[in-house]
C-alpha cells in the first residue's frame, strides 16, 4: 500500500472540504449583511419613517369594528312634501333632486364660515336636516353629505345638500338629494379591517407621496355600486393627505377606492 498517495488524497480532500466550508460561511455572512441592509420585510411604521410620512397615532388602533354592505335608493321627491318648505320657488329636477330658490337671500354667512351658522336653519327648514353633516365650503358653495348611523356617506351626489352663495356671501338657493330605504344586504356583519391595514394598502399602491402628513382615519360609507335606482354602500376608511385631499380604502377588501377626478379634492 502506497501511504504517500493515501496521505496526499486525504490532504486534498480536506482542502476541498475546507474551501467548501469557507465558501458556505462567506455566503451566509454576505446574505446576513444584505438582509440587514435591505430587509426582506419591515413594519409599516418603518416604511413610513423611511419615506418621512407622518401619521396620527390612532391609525394603529387595535379596536375591532364590524360593518355590512348596505343598499339604498335615491329618493324621488314629491311636490306635496315640499309644500312644508317656505320657499318662493321650489323645483323638482329629475325627481331625485329639488332646487330651493328665493327672491331675497335666506341669510348671510361669514367669510370664515362656521357650520354652526347654518345649524339651526338646516335642522328646522331642510327635509331630514338632522341627517346631514358639513363637508366643505368652497368658492360660492357650502356642501353637506348625508349620514347613516353617524357615518358620513362620502361625496355621494344622491346624498348631498349644497347651498349657493352670491357675491355678498348670502345664501340665494340650495339643492338637496337624499338616499332612502338604507338597509343591510345581508344579515351577518363582518369585521372591518383596522385602519393600519388600510393605510398599508394605500402606501403599497403608491398613493401617498414622500414627506406627506396623514390625518386620523375616519370610518364612513363609500358608494361601491352606483345605479340610477339602486346604490350599494360599503364601509370605507378615509384618510386626508396634507389637509388637502382624501383617499379611501374598502373596509373589507382593502382595495383603494377611486372617485371621479375632481371629487377627492375636498376636505372637512
Amino acid at each position: 500500500m502506497d501511504w504517500s498517495k493515501i496521505k496526499t488524497i486525504f490532504i486534498l480532500t480536506f482542502l476541498v472540504l475546507n474551501v467548501y466550508l469557507l465558501y458556505e460561511y462567506f455566503t451566509v455572512v454576505q446574505a446576513k449583511e444584505q438582509e440587514t441592509e435591505f430587509p426582506l420585510s419591515s413594519t409599516l411604521e418603518e416604511k413610513l419613517k423611511d419615506d418621512d410620512i407622518s401619521y396620527d397615532a390612532n391609525i394603529f388602533t387595535t379596536e375591532e369594528v364590524s360593518g355590512q354592505l348596505l343598499r339604498a335608493t335615491p329618493k324621488e321627491f314629491e311636490k306635496d312634501e315640499l309644500k312644508s318648505l317656505n320657499g318662493e320657488d321650489i323645483k323638482v329636477d329629475g325627481g331625485v333632486e329639488y332646487i330651493f330658490d328665493v327672491n331675497k337671500p335666506l341669510m348671510k354667512v361669514s367669510e370664515d364660515f362656521n357650520p354652526k351658522e347654518l345649524e339651526s336653519f338646516i335642522q328646522s327648514q331642510v327635509l331630514y336636516g338632522n341627517e346631514y353633516r358639513f363637508w366643505e365650503k368652497k368658492g360660492n358653495t357650502i356642501t353637506y353629505y348625508q349620514t347613516y348611523q353617524e357615518k358620513i356617506i362620502y361625496q355621494n351626489k344622491n346624498a348631498e345638500l349644497t347651498f349657493f352663495l352670491n357675491e355678498n356671501n348670502e345664501i340665494v338657493s340650495y339643492t338637496q338629494t337624499y338616499l332612502e330605504t338604507i338597509e343591510p344586504i345581508e344579515d351577518d356583519q363582518k369585521l372591518i379591517k383596522p385602519p393600519s391595514e388600510a393605510l398599508s394598502s394605500l402606501y403599497n399602491s403608491g398613493k401617498i407621496p414622500s414627506g406627506s402628513k396623514v390625518s386620523e382615519p375616519e370610518l364612513g360609507l363609500h358608494t361601491y355600486v352606483d345605479m340610477s335606482n339602486l346604490q350599494v354602500l360599503t364601509p370605507a376608511w378615509r384618510f386626508v393627505i396634507d389637509g388637502e385631499y382624501s383617499l379611501y380604502v374598502h373596509g373589507f377588501e382593502l382595495n383603494v377606492l377611486e372617485l371621479n377626478k375632481n371629487e377627492n379634492k375636498t376636505m372637512e
